[in-house]
């Protein structure tokens, strides 16, 4: 099952509007990602009142949840195990 977070929020310094959002999706794999936002939404909330649903929202509304969860809880494919064999003509 994908488990979604959010890592990291970037700011501006003077008013604390968050600009992008560094974010993860855990499972049999893991995807990390940047998103970088727009402007501020309306109506505004305010950095101490965020909480990580709430910046999640923002993040499922501009990338692709559904893809994300389906790669993270993929069960990767069985890989052959290879070795070097001499070259047969040497």
């Amino acid at each position: 099952m994908a488990n979604w977070k959010v890592e990291g929020l970037y700011v501006t310094p003077d008013n604390d509007v968050v600009t992008a959002v560094a974010w993860a999706c855990y499972g049999n794999n893991t995807m990390r990602g940047k998103l970088t936002l727009g402007p501020p939404g309306v109506p505004f909330v305010q950095y101490a009142d965020l909480t990580e649903d709430k910046v999640l929202g923002w993040v499922w509304a501009q990338v692709d949840k559904e893809f994300v969860e389906k790669d993270v809880d993929g069960v990767a494919p069985d890989v052959p195990v290879v070795a070097a064999k001499p070259l047969p003509w040497s």
